[in-house]
């Protein structure tokens, strides 16, 4: 028997799952308003944000794979979001929003 787990993050929480995790691994995005958030899904999950600097024009900054979960999985710890070490983790899409599918064994 296996358990399915599925947390669904809205786009603000991505944007802070994302700034935290940058911010924590030393590679802080650089001064200016985030606009836009744009999920793309073929071939793989890619979150990009669209940074917009004081000089105007835009930057955009892409978020994928083992980044983009880890991103997710502490923003989880940091909530205190229960997060099973021995589950497996994969991104999916739900309705247009970034889920991580948590199985347990």
């Amino acid at each position: 028997m296996r358990e399915l787990r599925c947390i669904i993050f809205e786009n603000l929480e991505i944007i802070k799952a994302i700034t935290g995790h940058r911010r924590r691994t030393g590679k802080p995005l650089p001064p200016g308003q985030i606009g836009k958030l744009k999920i793309s899904t073929s071939p793989d999950i890619v979150v990009t944000l669209e940074l917009i600097p004081d000089d105007g024009h835009s930057l955009f900054i892409p978020s994928s794979g083992a980044e983009l979960a880890a991103a997710l999985i502490g923003y989880c710890i940091e909530l205190r979001v229960p997060m099973p070490v021995s589950a497996k983790k994969a991104l999916t899409v739900l309705d247009g929003h970034i889920a991580l599918k948590i199985t347990k064994n």
